[in-house]
């Protein structure tokens, strides 16, 4: 079934669920039929039995087996019965009876006891006569179970025709109803190809239901939207990226043209070449540190792209086809293509890949080293309202989440004498740390936004931000085991809470780049 269309795998999963269905129900009905036939054909050959039982007590009891042979005689009326015998006292046969209709060769039984027995594919049911309480014979009857059999194929002729009938009338039914599935997922597929070929990402598909299906739809128009928006950030980005390179270039150009000609005009001015070169060398260090931000801030919506990608097709995977599939590894490669071109502005800036090792921090010297690094204003005063504890972790990515809460309280801070504390608190087996502030305060309803990548609450200049710097810690602290989360109240100030295990279990990805502080 892995080569079929998803229209053929829906049709051939309701047939098969239901030939499976309606094939038990018959064998059940067919079991049944069986195990009730043999009961009612024992009954029957019984009750024949017993009649000739009481028809042939005065002939057992003068010893007259004509009149018992016309008795056994009258058994020729049911086709079905082979053999019927009469025994004496002395269980020996005292007049028998056999259909020469059967082609059978039929050995006349010895009697054994009252009751019936299926052997060798006949029914044989004993009875005693018994007269004034006293057993003076038996009688013996054997029939074949031809009548049992008849019964049985016509019914199991009828549960084949049901079974054809139903089998018909799913494939029809399924043949329908399998649209409703299988048709948005074509024309999502269908459109995802003439994406991946004429590279439009402004088309959008059409979402008709609430359901799975319709949620894949909704995330895949979603998936587009970014893919549309960040290109064209990305072509922006790029243009202006050249631009500031060429006035750069052009700057450098004009200044190794006037070192020239000052050297060749005063080779006495060492002075003002030294001037110069340390200018140039900050001009490269301006270049590097521009080409890395803005390769950066265009690396990771392509690295949200790329998560999103997997996501769908791990979570999708069943759902989709092989052209399916192919769509969506192809586009999973067009993302990577384009973090390899963007990988290659940071060639010369790159930092490098940091597995940093656990170690004891002890956060009573570190938070110190932090305020001082930050150098808060004098009208902002920074206090640690408890003693801190020892925690093994980075001790980078730790002074990365200290130094992102306290930057940011500080920034926003709008009262003339700003208040911030730190503190912690023990509970179970976490460290719950606060950083506290007297600021402008958060609404409730931003919560969950200020902790979202590129999200800002301020338009203000001087609080331009990336909205990386809450999502850089809050990275950290998951990746430790712990969460983070705020507590506010607009005109009174912020709370920010985030806890860490005090056991530690983190191990780091080889692979992972260090987690820049970037705001």
């Amino acid at each position: 079934m892995r080569n079929l269309t998803i229209k053929n795998k829906l049709i051939a999963i309701t047939m098969l669920t239901c030939f499976a269905s309606l094939l038990l129900a018959g064998t059940g009905y067919i079991l049944w039929e069986w195990t009730n036939l043999r009961r009612i054909m024992a009954r029957n050959l019984l009750t024949q039995a017993e009649m000739i039982a009481e028809n042939c007590k005065a002939a057992l009891a003068f010893e007259d087996p004509k009149d018992s042979l016309a008795v056994l005689q009258a058994l020729h009326v049911e086709p079905s019965i082979v053999l019927g015998c009469v025994y004496n006292n002395k269980n020996e046969i005292f007049v028998s009876y056999s259909n020469q209709d059967t082609d059978r060769a039929v050995t006349l039984p010895v009697f054994t006891e009252e009751g019936y027995e299926f052997s060798n594919g006949y029914l044989t049911v004993y009875k005693h006569v018994v007269l004034e309480g006293e057993v003076i014979g038996a009688v013996c009857l054997r029939s074949d179970l031809e009548p049992l059999y008849v019964k049985l194929c016509h019914g199991a002729c009828i549960i084949i025709c049901v079974l054809l009938i139903a089998f018909f009338v799913a494939y029809l039914v399924s043949s329908r109803l399998q649209r409703i599935i299988s048709k948005p997922i074509l024309d999502l597929a269908d459109i995802a190809k003439n994406i991946s070929e004429k590279e439009d990402y402004s088309v959008r598909a059409v979402s008709h239901t609430n359901d799975e299906i319709g949620l894949l739809i909704n995330t895949f128009n979603g998936m587009l939207e970014q893919i549309q928006r960040r290109d064209s950030a990305l072509v922006k980005a790029k243009d202006d990226l050249e631009r500031r390179v060429d006035l750069r270039t052009a700057d450098l150009t004009a200044a190794n043209e006037r070192l020239v000609m000052e050297i060749a005009e005063r080779k006495k001015s060492e002075e003002k070449q030294t001037e110069l070169l340390e200018t140039i060398a900050k001009t490269n260090e301006e270049l590097q540190d521009f080409a890395y931000i803005i390769s950066h801030d265009l690396k990771a919506p392509l690295r949200g792209i790329s998560t999103l990608t997997e996501w769908i097709m791990s979570d999708y995977a069943n759902k989709f086809d092989d052209d399916g599939r192919e769509q969506m590894n192809l586009l999973s490669a067009r993302v990577h293509r384009m973090h390899d071109l963007i990988e290659g502005v940071l060639q010369y800036s790159r930092v490098g890949r940091v597995n940093e090792e656990h170690v004891q921090v002890n956060l009573n010297e570190l938070v110190p080293e932090v305020i001082d690094m930050i150098s808060p204003p004098d009208n902002i005063e920074i206090t640690i309202e408890n003693e801190l504890p020892l925690v093994e972790c980075g001790q980078t990515r730790i002074m990365q989440v200290f130094q992102n809460l306290l930057s940011n309280a500080i920034k926003y801070m709008d009262k003339p004498e700003g208040r911030i504390k730190v503190g912690c608190k023990e509970e179970n087996s976490l460290w719950i740390f606060s950083v506290a502030d007297n600021g402008p305060g958060i609404e409730e309803k931003y919560f969950v936004k200020i902790f979202q990548i590129f999200q800002t609450l301020s338009a203000r200049d001087e609080f331009e931000s990336t909205g990386v710097g809450l999502t850089v810690t809050k990275k950290i602290v998951e990746l430790y085991g712990g969460k983070i989360w705020v507590e506010s109240t607009p005109g009174q100030g912020s709370t920010f809470f985030f806890s860490l295990p005090k056991n530690m279990s983190f191990v780091c990805d080889n692979k992972s780049e260090t987690v820049m502080n970037s705001k």
